[in-house]
């Protein structure tokens, strides 16, 4: 439903939350389902937006109220699932992914999220046996091709991993996870200068990509580039913006007060 057929409340919120501004998306929701109790969409952007204030549980209760007045969503059993993944409710977004099977069993991106909870659960084989029924089901899905990139580089099979990030490139050149992805590898087998080469084209294609810059940092650190290292550190920061990566962010900053002070930046 295109935004302008909207009711004016409904569509307020949304602009708020595409503004950044989830605590005035949910105040301006909650007269919005007053006045619309039976309407689902009420129950999700307030579940959109209670996520991005990183209040998982309500975000998670409010899909399902939604859910109650649409079952048969996948848009919204897809969220539900991808909350619970993050809120560790592994099961439950097990649950919800199968779901979207049920409802259409074409489905490939379910199938990933599948595998990305066995993932998230060290559970190698399951994910990797996920990722390919998505890709029998659909062999161009750039998703499950980075998905089962990562699966195999956990359980260190590096050629396998290569091949599939890929498959990924080929089918989408344009897509800067998978450069990254395979930047990472390389990284990781102590091969710098490829995976320099790879975080690079990453950035060229998105220069928000922000792990990218983290590689880079560590890259030119290894190196013993310290004012370059600085330098993507920085960018890092700058473009880091996932409410899960609190932790990496406070120890990149501690990073950075310490080469600025070495260098005299």
């Amino acid at each position: 439903m295109s935004s302008d057929t909207l009711d004016p409340v409904l569509t307020t919120a949304i602009d708020q939350l595409e503004a950044d501004n989830p605590a005035g998306a949910l105040e301006t929701l909650s007269g919005y389902r007053a006045l619309h109790p039976d309407d689902p969409a009420g129950f999700f952007y307030q579940g959109d937006a209670l996520a991005e204030l990183g209040r998982l549980e309500e975000a998670i209760a409010a899909y399902r109220a939604g859910l109650l007045l649409a079952p048969d969503d996948p848009d919204a059993l897809t969220t539900l699932g991808d909350l619970q993944l993050e809120a560790g409710q592994h099961q439950e977004a097990i649950q919800s992914y199968q779901r979207v099977l049920e409802v259409d069993p074409q489905d490939s991106d379910a199938l990933v999220s599948i595998g990305l909870v066995y993932h998230a659960q060290d559970k190698a084989d399951e994910a990797i046996s996920a990722f390919q029924q998505a890709l029998d089901r659909e062999p161009t899905n750039l998703f499950a091709w980075n998905a089962l990139g990562d699966a195999w580089y956990g359980k260190g099979e590096h050629q396998k991993a290569i091949e599939a990030y890929q498959t990924g490139i080929e089918l989408e050149p344009e897509d800067p996870a998978a450069y990254h992805n395979l930047g990472e590898l390389f990284y990781d087998l102590d091969e710098l200068d490829e995976a320099e080469e790879q975080c690079l084209t990453a950035i060229k294609l998105d220069p928000a990509f922000s792990m990218s810059y983290l590689t880079l940092g560590s890259i030119c650190m290894d190196q013993d580039r310290m004012e370059e290292a600085l330098r993507y550190y920085q960018l890092y920061l700058k473009h880091e913006r996932s409410s899960q990566a609190s932790d990496m962010l406070a120890e990149v900053r501690a990073v950075v007060e310490g080469l600025t002070e070495e260098l005299g930046a």
